[in-house]
């Protein structure tokens, strides 16, 4: 199996963890989560999408600076044949 873009690793702490997938063509993703969501835990996966309201402004201001554009989400629940399968990674040690 290859790839044609290179893996890419989202940290919490820079760069956050708020990332989109958009298929072009029927696919795969592999998203690899450590340590995986649990809600028992207090790390719950949340869903969002671009909300359709239009009564939200488009800039924001935020500590005296003004945001342009803005982009409003809402939460939502993925549809019933949205997949997710756990496994258990036995792969190296991963050091960050």
């Amino acid at each position: 199996m290859t790839a044609p873009c290179p893996a890419t690793v989202l940290y919490p702490t820079s760069g956050g963890n708020i990332h989109s997938f958009k298929a072009i063509t029927p696919c795969a993703i592999f998203d690899i989560l450590a340590p995986p969501y649990s809600s028992e835990d207090g790390r719950h996966c949340t869903y969002f999408r671009k909300s359709s309201r239009k009564d939200l402004p488009g800039d924001v201001e935020y500590d005296g600076v003004t945001a342009p554009q803005v982009t409003w989400l809402e939460e939502f629940q993925p549809p019933d044949n949205f997949v997710i399968r756990r496994g258990l990674y036995k792969g190296p040690v991963i050091r960050t």
